[in-house]
């Protein structure tokens, strides 16, 4: 994917923090972490959010700010037996402690013993505390929808241009 061309080169070492401390930093609690960290409360996982600020936008529904502990208590520990990676991932700073995101998701494992493979697409927005710590203050992630059949994508695979015709 073409580079975004909002990238400051002042601000490549902020947007590099982001990628270790965020996005290295999930992957790796996820996919090694998260089962053993589950019968803990996962308090790992608390080092990747501001669950005070937290505004989530997702497949499941949108969680308004204040309210994200409780919609993470119960969706993380159902879905924490899985893999994950990212593609396509871009990471944007706007300030030294202000940052977003975007790419595709991919997930699979199994879901409540149910199995699933899944991809999405991710949005999120990350500021750096007065500790040095970046923390998600919003995600976004959605399905691709075929407006025509009403179908989500689950692949994240869907043609644009293909998708956007009710008739």
């Amino acid at each position: 994917m073409k580079p975004s061309k909002y990238h400051n080169p002042a601000l490549v070492e902020a947007e590099q923090e982001v990628l270790d401390q965020l996005y290295r930093g999930w992957l790796h609690y996820w996919n090694l972490e998260s089962r053993a960290d589950y019968h803990n409360g996962m308090v790992g996982a608390r080092r990747f959010y501001d669950f005070d600020d937290m505004l989530s936008y997702d497949m499941f529904g949108n969680t308004v700010r204040g309210s994200f502990e409780e919609h993470f208590n119960s969706i993380f520990p159902y879905w924490n037996d899985g893999e994950m990676e990212f593609k396509d991932i871009e990471i944007t700073a706007v300030a030294p402690d202000w940052a977003y995101s975007s790419m595709i998701q991919h997930t699979w494992g199994s879901a409540g013993g149910v199995p699933f493979d899944t991809a999405f697409r991710r949005t999120g927005i990350a500021h750096k505390n007065e500790k040095g710590e970046w923390k998600w203050v919003h995600e976004h992630l959605s399905f691709p929808t075929d407006m025509k059949t009403k179908q989500a994508d689950f692949t994240a695979s869907l043609d644009p241009l293909k998708a956007t015709k009710l008739t």
